[in-house]
C-alpha cells in the first residue's frame, strides 16, 4: 500500500544560496499576485476566470518581452516551477473559495494578494529533487546542506514537491513522498 508523507527539516544555506531562495519567493509572490490580478480583470471583463495553465502560458509569452514592454525577463534567473506552483495554489484557493461558497459558508474567504508584510513566503519545487545523507538537491538551487543529518528518506521513497518556507530568517525544506508500506505496519506520525 502505498501513503503520502511529508518530512521537514531546517535549510543551512551560504549567502549566495539566501540571495537564490529570496528570489525564488519573490517570483512566487509576484506569480501569484499577478495571477489573481488576471484573474479578477478578466472576470469582470468577459464573466470567465482562466485557469491556471492559460495564466502560465501567458506567464510564459511575457518573460520573453522586454522589461520596457512590461515583461519579465529576470524569471529565466529562477526554476520555472516557482511560478508554476504559484498560479496552481491560486487556482486551488479559487476551487476551495467555490466550493464554500456553495456549501454556503458565512466566511467564504476569497483569495488574497500576498503580501511581504507577512514574511518573506514560500515557494514550491518539483522535477529533479534529489536527497543525500546532509543536503538536498533541488533545481536551479543547486545542493543546500541541511542543519540534521539523516533525517530525511532516501531509499523506497518518491519525492513528488519540495516546499521552502521562511520563518523568522531561518529556511525550511518540506519534501512530500510516496512510500510503500506493507499492510500491518503504520505510518509514522510526526
Amino acid at each position: 500500500m502505498k501513503t503520502l508523507m511529508a518530512y521537514k527539516v531546517e535549510l543551512d544555506p551560504n549567502n549566495e544560496q539566501k540571495t537564490a531562495l529570496l528570489r525564488h519567493a519573490g517570483a512566487a509572490r509576484w506569480a501569484y499576485n499577478w495571477g489573481l490580478s488576471h484573474r479578477i480583470e478578466a472576470y469582470k471583463q468577459t464573466k470567465t476566470s482562466p485557469s491556471a495553465i492559460t495564466l502560465h502560458r501567458e506567464l510564459n509569452k511575457l518573460k520573453k518581452s522586454p522589461i520596457s514592454d512590461g515583461g519579465v525577463p529576470w524569471m529565466y534567473e529562477i526554476s520555472k516551477c516557482a511560478p508554476q506552483e504559484a498560479l496552481r495554489n491560486l487556482d486551488r484557493a479559487y476551487a476551495n473559495f467555490f466550493l464554500r461558497c456553495k456549501q454556503g459558508k458565512k466566511c467564504k474567504g476569497f483569495p488574497q494578494f500576498k503580501s511581504r508584510k507577512h514574511g518573506i513566503g514560500s515557494f514550491s519545487l518539483t522535477g529533479s529533487i534529489s536527497i543525500g545523507e546532509s543536503s538536498v538537491r533541488l533545481p536551479r538551487l543547486g545542493d543546500l546542506r541541511l542543519k540534521e543529518h539523516g533525517y530525511l528518506p532516501r531509499d523506497g521513497v518518491k519525492i513528488l514537491k519540495a516546499t521552502v518556507s521562511e520563518k523568522a530568517g531561518r529556511w525550511f525544506v518540506s519534501i512530500q513522498v510516496t512510500r510503500e508500506i506493507t499492510v500491518g505496519e503504520a505510518p509514522i506520525r510526526v
